[in-house]
Parts: structure tokens; C-alpha cells; sequence
């Protein structure tokens, strides 16, 4: 398993890790944003719930299972934040409309005994999901054409569970999330002027020579306002899809190249991935954001002595 003395990387399915090998009540914070069953392929593994050809019973086992296992490493009266998206369904199946996949993650994640608080939605471009994803329904085309197939864009959700019982460590570190951050931050839905669709990490590294998998990290500005609102400094952050280690380069203190944000006072970070290239391109972020961090600290120093 790689590791440092601050984050670690267990290659292998989240579900059994869960269940069996990590420690009871030890995750401060867990923020992942699960395979969309049926919608994205990310590997060729059984294991991967992106590999499931529905929506329905299939990916409803497996997701039943993963939320037993978040529950019972997550510690009591501590957040856990899921990312999705509602999932359309698909024509060439022969289906229309769209699948209630937010419904069925907070009807999962309540009946493994979790907790469901609030949701924020997250705004997107209407022109730039237009372009990006085709849809007719958001075309002007099929507006001018016949506007009972228009509708709005698909945005984001993050969906806020909590362990049942009591928070024995308040949050509440200083310094970290003003007044004025507060009042933007706790509006129903973000904007996407602020959430910058393209503020990820570079994921054309971790693509093999003959991968057409699909790579979505979550936008870094994501990461930085749920770890801030919801650990304090040196927490555990468990991220179980961790991909190219997005949300751990957040938490180490890397730094944002769109908004130049960072988390000054940094967090610890463990995650399961099972493709050997994320892995790796992980590993290489997570190194940079604790170069980064140094550096920066480093700089701090040497301008305090000048003075």
C-alpha cells in the first residue's frame, strides 16, 4: 500500500476495506463521489460499480453494501458528502427521462442507518453543457424545433449524510472559513462562476496507452469548501473512489492553478483505488501538494525574516 506519514493509498475495492479492514469509527471526514452506474465505464474490473448495466438492482446491491461500510468506519456525528449528478436514460435502451440516482443514494445511504442532513446543488454552464454533451434537450435546436423535450441542465449535487451520535470534537478551528466565506458558501446552490468546471487536476497522465476509460475528477474548489467546513487541521479525510487523488491533494494543501486557493493548515488523507495508473498519477499529486505547501511555508519564513 503506498503511504507516507500523511496520506495513504489502499489499492483494492473500497466495499471489503470498509467492512473488514479499516478500523471502526476511525474516518473524521469522507467526501467521493461514487461511479454512476451505467452512465461511466472507468475500469474493466468486476468490482467496479461503473461496469453495472443499469441503474437499478444491480448497482443498488452494490452501493447498499458500500454505504454499510462508510457507516461503519465513519466516527459518530461526523460528515460524509457524496457528489452525484441525476443520470439520463439512455435511448438506445429504449427509455426516456431520467433516473432518480440522488433519490436512491439518500434512500441507501438512510437505510444503512446514516443520517441524510441537507444537499447543496451545483450550477453549471447551460451554453458549455450544451456544447459538451450534445443535448437536444438543451440545444437551441430542439428549442426552436419542439420545446416539450427542452429542460435545464443536469447539475451536481452533494449530498450531506451524517453518523448517528455525538460529535465529541468540535469543528471549529479559526481562521479558516469567514463570515463573508459563510454567507457565499451556504447558498442552496453554488455557482458555476465560482465552482469552475475545469478547476481539476490533469487526468490525461493517468490514462494507460489503450484506456478510453472515462476520468471526472471533482472540481478542487469542491474538495477545499467541504474539508474546511467539515475537519479540523491533521483529520483523517477518506476519499473511497480516490481516483487521481483530488480530494488529498486538496486536503495536503495543494493548490488550486484556476483560483490559486489552498488549505494553509493540512489535513491527512487515505483512499482505495483500484487502477494501477490512478494510482500512480496519485501518488505524484499528492507529492506535489506537500512540495507545494513546503515551499510555500518556506517562502512565508524567508518574508518574515526580510522584515
Amino acid at each position: 500500500m503506498p503511504s507516507s506519514n500523511e496520506w495513504s493509498i489502499h489499492k483494492g475495492d473500497c466495499i471489503p476495506h470498509m467492512l473488514g479492514e479499516m478500523k471502526p469509527k476511525s474516518v473524521d471526514f469522507s467526501i467521493y463521489s461514487p461511479p454512476f452506474p451505467s452512465l461511466y465505464a472507468y475500469t474493466s474490473e468486476d468490482c467496479d460499480i461503473g461496469n453495472t448495466a443499469t441503474v437499478n438492482e444491480e448497482a443498488k446491491i452494490h452501493l447498499s453494501f458500500f454505504f454499510k461500510g462508510l457507516k461503519r468506519v465513519l466516527k459518530p456525528g461526523r460528515v460524509a458528502i457524496c457528489h452525484c449528478c441525476q443520470i439520463p436514460r439512455m435511448k438506445r435502451t429504449g427509455e426516456v427521462g431520467m433516473h432518480d440516482f440522488r433519490g436512491m443514494l439518500i434512500r441507501l445511504g438512510e437505510r444503512a442507518g446514516l443520517v441524510y442532513e441537507y444537499d447543496w446543488s451545483i450550477g453549471k454552464n447551460p451554453q458549455s453543457q450544451a456544447i459538451r454533451t450534445r443535448s437536444r434537450e438543451l440545444q437551441f435546436a430542439g428549442l426552436e424545433s419542439d420545446r416539450s423535450g427542452s429542460r435545464g441542465t443536469i447539475q451536481d449535487y452533494l449530498i450531506k449524510f451524517r453518523a448517528p451520535g455525538e460529535n465529541r470534537v468540535p469543528i471549529r478551528s479559526k481562521h479558516e472559513i469567514s463570515r463573508n466565506d459563510w454567507i457565499n458558501w451556504a447558498e442552496g446552490t453554488w455557482d458555476w462562476r465560482d465552482v469552475i468546471e475545469t478547476d481539476t487536476l490533469n487526468t490525461a497522465a493517468a490514462k494507460g496507452g489503450d484506456d478510453t476509460r472515462h476520468i471526472c475528477p471533482l472540481q478542487l474548489e469542491v474538495y477545499r469548501r467541504c474539508i474546511l467546513l467539515y475537519t479540523n487541521p491533521g483529520e483523517l479525510v477518506f476519499e473511497p473512489f480516490g481516483g487521481i487523488g483530488s480530494g488529498g491533494y486538496v486536503a495536503l494543501g495543494g493548490e488550486s492553478l484556476k483560483t490559486c486557493k489552498r488549505i494553509e493548515n493540512p489535513r491527512r488523507y487515505h483512499c482505495c483505488e483500484i487502477k494501477d495508473e490512478y494510482i500512480q498519477q496519485a501518488k505524484k499529486n499528492l507529492e506535489t501538494a506537500i512540495g507545494q505547501r513546503e515551499r510555500s511555508k518556506a517562502q512565508s519564513l524567508f518574508a518574515g525574516v526580510m522584515e
